[in-house]
């Protein structure tokens, strides 16, 4: 790769990257509507749609906040830039919550379009290309080995703090008797 463009892709790739993240978490909160009524009903239709309306229907959240991101760009050019900002992160993490959770509903169907599922692939490959390449990383490593001992640390402390005030409550019940 020549050197000058080495940073335009490692950029992309960390972009590419976070979308993934975000569209694995997103996609969970937004998965929590399933329990509201009428939703599972609203679920089995959409997989029952044929593959080209499947499409369609990945189209949806980019056509509904389609008009927040133009508020968000018109409060920008207008000098209002918190909330230019605050509305089109609203709108990007909405959108991406809502376009993971209508994707996993229709994916299989929209996946019998050839075009779709050729790009599809190219997609997921790209993606485990991106993964591959991220974890052969040293500053990843470094990064990834001192967060998960951060964490094994706050378990260990949040274990004892909860000792702590599990003894607490027994000993406050003895004493009530």
């Amino acid at each position: 790769m020549k050197r000058w463009l080495k940073p335009f892709v490692t950029l992309l790739v960390l972009l590419l990257l976070a979308e993934e993240w975000l569209w694995d978490h997103l996609k969970r909160c937004v998965a929590r509507l399933g329990a509201l009524p009428g939703v599972r009903a609203f679920e089995a239709r959409l997989r029952a749609l044929p593959p080209w309306a499947s499409l369609a229907v990945m189209l949806l959240p980019a056509a509904v906040l389609l008009p927040f991101k133009l508020a968000a760009l018109w409060a920008l050019g207008h000098g209002h830039r918190v909330l230019g900002l605050l509305v089109f992160v609203a709108a990007k993490l909405v959108g991406t919550g809502l376009a993971a959770y209508l994707f996993d509903l229709v994916r299989d169907s929209a996946r019998q379009v050839k075009a779709f599922d050729r790009f599809y692939g190219a997609v997921m490959r790209l993606l485990a290309r991106a993964h591959a390449w991220l974890h052969a990383q040293p500053l990843y490593r470094s990064i990834r080995a001192q967060a998960q001992a951060w964490r094994q640390a706050w378990r260990q402390r949040r274990g004892a703090a909860r000792s702590v005030w599990a003894r607490r409550k027994v000993a406050l019940k003895r004493h009530k008797r």
